[in-house]
């Protein structure tokens, strides 16, 4: 494939996590992809050999790698943990109230919808949680916790934000957010 055949593919990968953050699995149609690519629909079969479920599966992979880069740049900057987090939710936020609440986690809403549906998205949706996490961990493993706190830690702070950006989407408010980082903190405080 050329540059311009590579460029066309990663382009509808970039806009397909933008739509599946924005609207999810289920809402997000390929005639949709083609007006926001500029691209016809057998351009998806041609870059995608197995279609939707595999240009889903990148489009997560490729939002997974991007969240995870902003967390090590920012684990980078701060001298502690509780700053990190701190600056990881009040990127959140910025996030969802600069989107008029309609993005928040750029994989959640597709992996509730394809939970025990599409195994290959599904696994894509696992695999970057587990980056996540793994990034979490190893940071605060560096920062002094014990694998099993770090461990522990990490479920629960990627817990409490994936539930925060559900309620602050659901309530079009960022106070969720604010709420699960102050509580972030005090986790990562008492261990």
């Amino acid at each position: 494939m050329g540059k311009k055949g590579f460029d066309t593919k990663q382009k509808m990968i970039e806009v397909m996590a933008s739509l599946l953050e924005g609207s999810g699995y289920e809402a997000t149609g390929l005639t949709e992809l083609g007006k926001e690519t500029g691209t016809p629909k057998g351009s998806l079969y041609f870059h995608f050999p197995g279609g939707k479920d595999e240009l889903t599966s990148l489009a997560i992979e490729y939002s997974g790698k991007q969240l995870n880069d902003f967390f090590l740049t920012v684990f980078g900057k701060c001298e502690t943990p509780s700053q990190a987090i701190k600056q990881v939710f009040h990127a959140l936020e910025n996030r969802i109230v600069s989107s008029d609440f309609k993005k928040g986690c750029p994989i959640a809403t597709t992996a509730m919808e394809t939970a025990g549906k599409s195994v290959v998205v599904a696994k894509a949706c696992q695999d970057a949680y587990n980056l996540w996490l793994k990034t979490f961990e190893s940071y605060l493993v560096s920062n002094g916790y014990t694998p099993r706190i770090a461990k522990n830690l990490s479920f629960s702070i990627l817990s409490l934000w994936e539930g925060a950006l559900l309620l602050s989407k659901l309530q079009k408010s960022p106070e969720p957010l604010r709420m699960a980082e102050k509580t972030a903190e005090s986790l990562l405080k008492q261990n």
